[in-house]
């Protein structure tokens, strides 16, 4: 039996799928010790977690990140380059701001340690690593009551031996982070950036992942890492940083396998949770990116290129100081969540104001048992709509649309402001949220049409059962694309890679993913493009995929020297994809009851278990379910498709 749980910021859901159907299930989060909540569930849905092959999302490494809650990390690099990690690149959020925000530092300079040795920019050593080396760093680790230890010296991408030298003298009851495992490529202060952040993480996500085994005993257990595979426990609490997008990678996962179901390549897909809102892009697969950022501070690993906001279901309304009234980012979270939960909310959120205005029935019961409270949302909406000269439900209403607003920027972002335009594209909805939210974000973008799929309440969830089990291996080399002899060194580059590759993955059948990192000599970024399979007129194809990828990126191409920069190449285990059941075909469908939707009147809703294979309706109407809710405005029309997935179009 598989089992998918994403464990969200206000809800954690499941996803079971026992060979024959999908089981969906939805429970808030338990932020004090997220473990509590998985049980809970396993326990609702009758499982025997000894028998389970369990696909987990994490968000333990990005919320010690985001809250500034990782453990005491002492930062170990060459003797100079001590301040490496609070000089950073000197870019400005605000270029043209005279008064900025000033930047709160990740660590201070008590914190750092360099070390008298240095490897050159050939890898040849230069200076060796001082014999007293070690017994300064374990007396400094004990002085300062260290828990982790993050060692990046320069050019230990090409000859690491200073780093493994440092690493044996180091104490073992210390969480250990080596730059040449973590991410051996150039660019000293990324990579000294993503080697911290590993070792300020590295222990909380160890130790949650060590005592989520020891509670549940699960047949297997893995967990959802930012590219959108899935890596065993023990290497997740090895390479923790890796999993900060670990619950959102899962959405996009799933996205693409809607996409191989439903014929439809392009997909801008949008996920919208209790606390934030995923936003991402999919042209046949989703893109990648190694210029990540989490808290401001660089994680330069391959993941999943997905933009995110603070605004979710539980995201707060609040009045500023002209008088005006706002959403987000803050969140009410799980505690208390918002006033409709009935946990003593006071504060209006997203999710009240559509309870109040219709667009969640006062009948539905969160994740199949919880219900709402409607006279709460509307007691903390008509104080909020006083302060602003509104009733109840003109505020509920204005939340709403100031919501929209925000998170059809979002969209704005990876489409319009890259050039693409969304018209081209299927808007594909899902999270907890996104359904409310769909019909009029398309509009907003121009866009025709709208995938409401299987499962969209809980789609990262289900996203974990179908992402591949991988991992990324990379490694910096410059080397000019000049004559054969350069492509038969990039050749050897990837055969180094994939024997590491088995190394690390002993005992699993492997294919492999070719990428490579390219520029004009000189310039300061790259463009990732793939290798090719066949090896014949490999430079010239090379050079012609990169001339085309630079010509849409930036309008022109360069008479200048073509340069490899880094090799990125993805082990994937051979494994049988797993195959969703199609829907079931029933009789015609009628409404389960009518309620009243502001400013429209009255709207029939459907519940979304009933609906058979091509059924069909148009808007205004509500499409109802346990883990989430669809509605659909006038002029939309919706069918329902072989798989359950409902296919909405704009008339």
């Amino acid at each position: 039996m598989f089992l998918g749980v994403d464990t969200g910021g206000t809800f954690t859901d499941f996803v079971l799928f026992d060979g024959q159907g999908l089981r969906f299930h939805k429970v808030l989060s338990t932020p004090d010790d997220p473990s509590q909540a998985i049980e809970q569930g396993i326990r609702y849905l009758g499982l025997d977690a000894s028998v389970l092959h369990l696909v987990h999302g994490s968000t333990v490494a990005t919320n010690a990140i985001l809250e500034h809650k990782g453990v005491r990390t002492l930062f170990v690099t060459n003797h100079g380059l001590e301040d490496v990690l609070i000089i950073g690149r000197q870019t400005r959020g605000e270029l043209y701001n005279l008064t900025p925000e000033p930047e709160v530092a990740w660590i201070s300079h008590e914190d750092c340690m360099g070390i008298p040795c240095r490897v050159g920019a050939d890898g040849q050593e230069l200076v060796p690593v001082d014999s007293n080396a070690g017994d300064i760093l374990n007396r400094k680790l004990e002085q300062g009551g260290y828990d982790a230890v993050a060692v990046c010296l320069l050019f230990s991408f090409l000859n690491p031996v200073h780093e493994q030298c440092l690493a044996e003298e180091i104490r073992p009851d210390v969480f250990i982070s080596l730059s040449h495992q973590i991410l051996p490529e150039y660019r000293e202060y990324e990579r000294g950036a993503t080697t911290f952040l590993n070792a300020y993480v590295g222990p909380l996500v160890q130790r949650y992942l060590r005592r989520l085994e020891s509670k549940l005993e699960p047949k297997h257990l893995f967990v959802m890492h930012s590219a959108g595979g899935v890596m065993n426990a023990e290497a997740a609490g090895e390479q923790a940083v890796r999993l900060i997008l670990s619950g959102p990678a899962g959405g996009l996962v799933a996205a693409q396998e809607i996409g191989h179901q439903t014929g439809v390549k392009k997909m801008i897909t949008f996920d919208m949770g209790g606390t934030s809102t995923d936003v991402a892009l999919l042209d046949g697969s989703p893109s990648m990116t190694t210029e990540g950022t989490v808290a401001g501070i660089p994680v330069a690993l391959d993941m999943l290129d997905i933009h995110t906001i603070g605004a979710g279901g539980g995201s707060l309304g609040w009045i500023d100081a002209a008088g005006l009234p706002q959403v987000g980012p803050e969140s009410a979270g799980a505690q208390p969540g918002p006033a409709c939960y009935g946990l003593d909310g006071e504060r209006p959120t997203v999710t009240d104001a559509n309870l109040l205005i219709g667009r969640i029935p006062a009948t539905a019961k969160l994740g199949g048992s919880m219900s709402l409270d409607i006279a709460a949302a509307r007691q903390v909406f008509e104080v909020f709509g006083r302060e602003i000269g509104l009733t109840g439900m003109q505020a509920a209403e204005a939340v709403v649309r100031i919501a929209e607003e925000h998170m059809a920027g979002a969209l704005r972002v990876v489409s319009v402001e890259r050039g693409i335009n969304p018209v081209e594209f299927a808007l594909l909805c899902f999270g907890g949220a996104g359904g409310l939210h769909a019909c009029a974000l398309a509009e907003k973008l121009g866009m025709d049409r709208v995938i409401f799929p299987v499962a969209s309440g809980a789609f990262s969830a289900l996203g974990m059962l179908a992402g591949r089990q991988q991992g990324q291996f990379s490694r910096t080399r410059r080397l000019l694309l000049d004559d054969d002899a350069t492509v038969s060194a990039l050749s050897d580059l990837f055969a180094e890679l994939e024997h590491e590759a088995a190394a690390s993955m002993q005992g699993l059948r492997l294919t492999f993913e070719r990428r490579v990192d390219v520029r004009y000599a000189g310039q300061g970024f790259h463009i990732t493009i793939d290798m090719p399979d066949d090896e014949n007129n490999m430079q010239q194809t090379l050079q012609q995929r990169f001339e085309r990828a630079h010509n849409q990126a930036y309008g022109h191409i360069l008479q200048r020297p073509i340069e490899f920069m880094t090799a990125r190449l993805t082990a994937v285990v051979e494994q049988k994809p797993l195959e969703f059941p199609r829907c079931s075909t029933r009789g015609k469908t009628l409404p389960v009851g009518f309620s009243d939707v502001y400013g429209v009147g009255t709207v029939p809703h459907y519940r979304r278990e009933e609906l058979a294979a091509e059924f069909s309706c148009t808007g205004p109407a509500l499409i109802v379910e346990d883990t989430s809710t669809l509605w659909m405005p006038e002029h939309w029309k919706m069918w329902v498709d072989s798989y359950g997935h409902l296919m909405l179009e704009r008339t």
